[in-house]
């Protein structure tokens, strides 16, 4: 049995997407990702993950949209949120959306895993201590 944990990923930005999947892939963590909000739900309704790394600024259905409907949607309704966004100014609403954590752009990878590790009981492995301090922004040139 397969005891690796599984994030969804829901980000616009391919760079920080492909950053991301490697990252979690070296920590052991299982990922899939999304552009956008509606081929993240596409992906919700066929595989159950043990959190999300959720976008709000995104084409197409927004992190806003994408959260409303996946708290309504069976099964997906518990997943865990974690909000990495570049907006800085959340809004009144921020507290009815129901976070588990929310993270600015550009993000400290340590807390993220840390948050991860938190959320799904899966212990960070040592990509965390080597990075510590690194953060990864939209200009981070990714080999």
């Amino acid at each position: 049995m397969d005891e690796r944990r599984r994030v969804l990923i829901v980000d616009d930005d391919e760079t920080i997407r492909c950053f991301l999947i490697d990252l979690l892939a070296d920590e052991g963590y299982e990922t899939r990702a999304a552009a956008n909000g509606a081929e993240g739900l596409d992906i919700l309704r066929a595989w159950s993950p043990d959190a999300i790394l959720l976008d709000l600024l995104m084409p197409v259905m927004d992190g806003w949209s994408f959260r409303e409907a996946q708290r309504v949607l069976p099964g997906a309704a518990e997943v865990p949120a974690i909000v990495l966004s570049a907006g800085r100014d959340l809004g009144d609403g921020f507290a009815a959306f129901a976070p588990a954590a929310c993270l600015a752009k550009p993000f400290d990878i340590v807390p993220l895993l840390e948050t991860l590790e938190r959320l799904t009981c899966a212990p960070v492995a040592t990509t965390a201590q080597a990075l510590s301090g690194a953060v990864l922004s939209a200009d981070t040139q990714l080999d």
